[in-house]
């Protein structure tokens, strides 16, 4: 599958799949994976060379396709084994949760993955 659109908190593949960040929001806290990154490659990791995010094919379940960063992101690898930082950020003053999961949902709505990276945020206490 390849990446059809990609918005702060979301990504929406071609078949209809979605990747989200879930946290249920406080009133003084954002803790998110900052999808919007990955619209930022243009170059290959692995090799330098000039790709397009949007021409990438990925694993239609993802499944072990993710790979932490502790305290800063996770890494999303694709089939041909480029991996793609994506940050997550837990900003609030400290007395919220930093509970972050990822969830992949088919077109149907079916959920077929679900990780915890609360580990993978970075925090910032204000």
């Amino acid at each position: 599958m390849k990446i059809a659109k990609l918005e702060e908190n979301i990504i929406l593949f071609d078949n209809g799949t979605t990747l989200t960040g879930e946290h249920e929001q406080g009133c003084c806290e954002n803790v998110y994976a900052d999808f919007e990154v990955l619209g930022t490659y243009n170059l290959s990791p692995r090799t330098g060379e000039k790709i397009n995010i949007y021409e990438i094919d990925f694993d239609d379940e993802l499944y072990g396709a993710i790979e932490m960063v502790e305290g800063e992101g996770f890494c999303v690898k694709s089939l041909n084994g480029e991996k793609f930082f994506v940050p997550c950020y837990n900003n609030q003053n400290g007395h919220y949760s930093n509970q972050l999961d990822l969830t992949l949902k088919t077109i149907d709505g079916i959920e077929v993955l679900n990780i915890d990276v609360s580990d993978c945020t970075k925090n910032e206490y204000v």
